[in-house]
């Protein structure tokens, strides 16, 4: 626990767990988790998903434009864990994981238990992470079931 009350009270806001995949202008995969996200408008459905300045997946939407989100089940907390790690192995940037891409060419883990595919239609760089806004082009529910996961059921903190 921190003696900063601005950190302790940021910390308690629920915080899901998503995989953010992204490929580069060769057609390299990547995923990495990220838990800063959100839907902002419906009509047309756009989220924001706040990346590390310096993240290799912020180069590869810099240079496609494009990204998805994997929402992966509770049961899952190894398989997060996973891509918060700069890569050591595995298929491109995927920890050897299964994944399919669709219409973008971003990558969607088979673990999933929902996936969506985004188009970016904005971006800012308020601080340390850059948001993207992007434009929802296709989705659907995945071949997993269960709840989605959340940095509480991995005991990970990522605020403050």
């Amino acid at each position: 626990m921190t003696d900063d009350p601005i950190s302790a009270a940021l910390s308690a806001q629920v915080y899901g767990l998503v995989i953010v995949g992204s490929v580069s202008g060769e057609g390299e995969p990547n995923g990495m988790t990220a838990n800063w996200i959100t839907q902002v408008s419906f009509d047309p459905r756009i989220v924001a998903v706040a990346i590390q300045s310096d993240a290799h997946t912020r180069r590869n939407i810099d240079e496609t434009g494009v990204f998805s989100v994997s929402v992966l089940p509770v049961v899952s907390p190894d398989l997060v864990l996973k891509f918060t790690r700069r890569s050591t192995s595995g298929e491109g940037r995927l920890e050897g994981e299964p994944a399919s891409s669709f219409e973008s060419g971003a990558p969607v883990l088979e673990a999933a238990v929902a996936w969506y595919e985004c188009r970016v239609v904005g971006q800012a760089e308020p601080g340390d992470h850059v948001v993207y806004f992007g434009e929802v082009t296709g989705g659907a529910p995945g071949p997993a079931e269960g709840e989605a996961t959340t940095l509480a059921a991995v005991g990970m903190s990522y605020a403050g």
